[in-house]
């Protein structure tokens, strides 16, 4: 008989030994952060190689946009007024000159010999002229412009007031007000374009958008009115102006469809890289059983959905009751109690709460608490994600850290408190209102505590999150019987925050592309170090 053993006999022992072996995972760990820094370093070096060879004159993105849409207008087989009006407009605001000056060199010399800014601007607009809109209306909207011609601008105001309507007159005039400071003005120009000629996609959106910067309620809805106005405007301005009309299908439509055309997919994999990490060890936490894996999901969709009540609660409150972040003491911390912490914890038992038929009938408190813990974390996956977008994904490890756990701790003691309420027949009330009341206040201080509000003690925050978290892993310990899996909570966590780490160091030498930016997600991770060490020793055991 042969001796011959298969490649990966015994396996499971080697990983099982190994992800408990403390010197393996920090060397591992180690190795993983040292190539994420060396793969920092040969992008900036990379980068450097390339401008030191590189043409010194570099065309910015902008100047390249306007470059090639002249010459797309130059070789339009028909009349193109909208898309030249579009053009000028671009192309007036990179002039250098300030707007109070104007540039009436430049518009001299153009009418003259017919060339602004380098281009053939007079043959573009007897190019793209036609009888709808003439080419004076083109030429008034540039001597306004450019040299404050005061008989321009009020041939202007005549022909955006005549009837019937004249195409792109109120359009041009509502840049010019535009350009000058008026903006009210210039919504009512955009408005009144939008509302004659169906075609007139760039006035409307930027009606749109100067109504809801000005928070225009009397306008928005008069534009709701108009069926595919809204609709063809971009999705993040219809999340706005949902928000502010009232209109809920508006407001989460315009999110979800502002998410998935936005969203880079590096952003999405880090996100749920970052949630599958917490996903992994709460699982481990829970009892042998068919579906257990799986079985979460439903609770983590339940967590994701509970953003959108909350994004409603959120337009309500700073739409309508006016409370904002930027208010003096003690109404900032009024809107991160009541605003922040009462709306989001508030929507995520809501959500968490579907569940409770189900839980009573199990009667397992672990389960509970797990489960409020999955909602928390699908809240969490969704926020990250948003984060993600507007900071960069050098934040992801520290968010793993604080935002993520913060979430799944309080929602999950909150959860489990509930259950115990329902379970004893509300003899539990008061330990359940106290608890709530403790974790609104919790939310809210941590975010309240991490702007900075109290100069220099910002680090009161992290007390407040190790205290949160360390109550909730006694919990978790209490109230669960983690099985014993071939890789253990403990190397997940590890290996997870070495990849993070890692991957925030090429993000920040990417984005950046100089070594500052890697040091700033140096001093990030290095701030959550006290927090990671936590973890670490609550894990150990499992």
């Amino acid at each position: 008989m042969s001796d011959e053993r298969p490649l990966f006999h015994g396996w499971r022992a080697r990983a099982h030994f190994l992800t408990r072996d403390r010197l393996f995972l920090l060397r591992t760990s180690a190795a993983i952060i040292a190539l994420g820094m060396i793969a920092a370093s040969a992008i900036i070096v990379s980068d450097r190689l390339q401008d030191q060879t590189a043409d010194q004159h570099v065309v910015s993105p902008a100047l390249s946009r306007l470059h090639g849409e002249f010459h797309q207008l130059r070789h339009e087989k028909e009349p193109q007024p909208r898309k030249l009006a579009a053009w000028l407009r671009r192309a007036l605001a990179q002039s250098s000159k300030p707007v109070a000056d104007g540039d009436a060199e430049a518009y001299h010399a153009f009418t003259s010999n017919g060339h602004l800014w380098g281009y053939d601007v007079s043959g573009l607009i007897h190019e793209h002229a036609t009888s709808d809109a003439p080419a004076g209306l083109f030429l008034d909207y540039l001597a306004a412009a450019l040299d404050h011609d005061e008989k321009a601008l009020a041939g202007l105001r005549q022909r955006a007031a005549a009837t019937p309507h004249e195409m792109l007159a109120a359009e041009l005039l509502g840049s010019l007000l535009k350009r000058f400071g008026d903006n009210d003005a210039a919504m009512r120009a955009f408005f009144l374009e939008g509302l004659h000629f169906a075609d007139a996609s760039a006035a409307r959106e930027e009606a749109l958008r100067l109504a809801v910067t000005a928070r225009d309620l009397d306008l928005l809805n008069e534009i709701a009115k108009h069926p595919g106005w809204i609709e063809d405007c971009h999705p993040l301005l219809q999340h706005h102006a949902g928000a502010l009309i009232g209109d809920i299908w508006m407001q989460w439509g315009g999110l979800v469809r502002h998410r998935l055309s936005a969203i880079p997919y590096g952003t999405l994999a880090l996100a749920f890289f970052a949630a599958a990490l917490w996903y992994f060890i709460l699982v481990q936490h829970s009892d042998r059983e068919r579906w257990r894996w799986a079985r979460p999901i439903v609770a983590l969709m339940a967590g994701v959905c509970s953003v959108w009540p909350t994004l409603s609660i959120l337009a309500y409150q700073e739409f309508v009751q006016g409370m904002t972040s930027n208010a003096p003491f003690p109404h900032d911390l009024i809107y991160y109690l009541v605003g922040v912490g009462l709306r989001e914890e508030g929507c995520k038992l809501l959500l968490f709460a579907l569940f409770l038929p189900w839980l009573l009938w199990r009667r397992q408190p672990g389960l509970a608490l797990l489960t409020g813990a999955f909602v928390g974390l699908g809240f969490s996956l969704e926020e990250n994600i948003g984060y993600y977008q507007d900071y960069g994904g050098t934040i992801a490890w520290t968010r793993f850290l604080s935002a993520n756990f913060i979430h799944i701790s309080l929602t999950g003691i909150c959860g489990h408190s509930l259950y115990h309420m329902l379970r004893t027949r509300f003899a539990r009330a008061d330990e359940f209102l106290g608890t709530f009341a403790l974790a609104i206040a919790a939310h809210g201080g941590y975010d309240w505590l991490a702007t900075g509000a109290l100069d220099d003690n910002g680090w009161l925050s992290v007390v407040v999150l190790v205290l949160t978290a360390a109550r909730f892993i006694d919990l978790l310990a209490a109230e669960t019987r983690p099985a014993r899996l071939t890789i253990s909570p403990r190397a997940v966590f590890t290996l997870g925050s070495a990849i993070l780490i890692a991957v925030s160091f090429v993000l920040g030498a990417w984005n950046t592309r100089s070594m500052e930016g890697v040091a700033l997600a140096g001093q990030e991770c290095l701030s959550m170090v006290p927090i990671a060490l936590l973890y670490w020793r609550k894990f150990e055991n499992v």
